[in-house]
């Protein structure tokens, strides 16, 4: 059947069987690059959400370092780390909930390190600060030295440790899931 064609159609039908394969591998060559686009931006998410994990913990780590710094000093501008980090940590916390919304686990134990945070607030935090401003300027400071030497807030600080590690071990996991992906 195909020798009784006349030379102009077999030509063209050759062009044509040509133009088919161009098309199909166009085709899965667009399909390959959509694939490792999402591939990337799935990477970056995951970047973007160590980063911001990162970030909290510093917030939680100023919170620290200030409540200590007033504890020892008892000057009120040691106490501006501990609210600058509290702002900081609540919105951070907010806006990684908010990115990884997709991920009803991780907003959970995002939720879960709020509330320890907030433990440690109200049964470490605010009784020794409490505590120390009317102990002011007095010249023993052997009830602070008892409460710190108790070290209450250790307890919390290892929790919220321990769960933001978690957090960010998921999210590490994801990460080398979509990378894998994109192999």
């Amino acid at each position: 059947m195909f020798d009784r064609l006349s030379f102009k159609v077999k030509l063209l039908f050759g062009y044509g069987l040509i133009l088919v394969l161009m098309l199909l591998v166009s085709v899965v060559v667009l399909s390959s690059v959509k694939s490792l686009f999402a591939n990337f931006e799935s990477v970056d998410h995951t970047h973007n959400v160590l980063a911001e994990a990162s970030r909290i913990e510093a917030a939680a780590v100023d919170m620290e370092t200030g409540m200590r710094g007033y504890l020892l000093a008892g000057k009120a501008d040691f106490l501006d780390p501990y609210n600058n980090g509290k702002e900081k940590f609540q919105s951070l916390i907010a806006s990684l909930s908010n990115t990884v919304s997709d991920n009803p686990q991780q907003v959970t134990l995002l939720a879960d390190i709020a509330i320890t945070l907030s433990a440690w607030q109200k049964n470490v935090t605010e009784p020794v600060i409490a505590l120390r401003t009317r102990i002011g300027d007095a010249s023993t400071m052997n009830d602070m030295s008892d409460v710190i030497k108790q070290a209450k807030g250790k307890q919390f600080f290892d929790k919220f440790r321990e769960q933001l590690k978690t957090f960010i071990e998921r999210e590490r996991t994801l990460m080398q899931k979509r990378q894998a992906q994109a192999k």
